[in-house]
């Protein structure tokens, strides 16, 4: 049997866990997961026993909170320890893309580093890349290309916008001095050599 509560949203695990704890009626489960849950699923029983998987291309951030708010439930609900968990509750967090783990876990130790802006280097339609570059954002000012042709110049960038995969002609992308400090990173399945490229297009701008 199998369920799903949307991983990369906290707040509907939170409304799971209400079930699993028995705060809210059994029925209106049936509603509010409507088409998540497999055919004679029996929120009774089934919910007695979980574990945690995930979409490969995931925030592996986003997937371990949920999984540790879940674990808590449980080991709350059923009065368990770290030694009796597994009786109720799956140790399943490998199921993260071994690549994709390792390149959220380099970005983030990358972005504790200092650095004018970044940029994120893969396919437009690569959620993996796209997570990437959602994670920059939110430290640095962040471009988005799939190949250094779209380093139009030193002055323009055709950068993609992640959310809505539109593309746009950014102007003065680079700061203006000649010590720039430039994160670079890329999708899982972005080629070495376009990462390459990249590197060869900026550093042709600078002596």
């Amino acid at each position: 049997m199998w369920c799903t509560a949307s991983p990369n949203d906290m707040n509907e695990a939170k409304r799971l866990a209400l079930y699993i704890i028995q705060q809210l009626p059994i029925n209106e489960f049936y509603e509010e997961f409507r088409g998540r849950y497999s055919e004679n699923f029996n929120i009774e029983t089934d919910l007695q026993r979980i574990g945690v998987v995930n979409q490969t291309t995931q925030l592996a951030s986003d997937t371990q909170a949920i999984s540790d708010f879940l674990k808590q439930t449980m080991m709350a609900h059923y009065n368990l320890n770290n030694e009796t968990i597994a009786e109720r509750f799956a140790d399943t967090r490998d199921t993260l893309c071994y690549a994709t783990n390792d390149n959220q876990t380099a970005v983030r130790e990358m972005l504790h580093t200092t650095a004018d802006l970044a940029i994120v280097v893969g396919g437009n339609n690569s959620s993996n890349t796209s997570h990437l570059v959602e994670m920059c954002e939110a430290v640095l000012p962040t471009f988005f290309i799939d190949s250094a042709t779209k380093i139009i110049s030193k002055n323009e960038i055709a950068h993609t916008n992640w959310k809505t995969k539109e593309e746009m002609i950014l102007n003065r992308f680079l700061p203006e001095r000649e010590n720039v400090s430039i994160l670079i990173t890329s999708g899982a399945s972005c080629p070495d050599a376009v990462v390459e490229r990249v590197i060869e297009k900026i550093k042709s701008f600078y002596n």
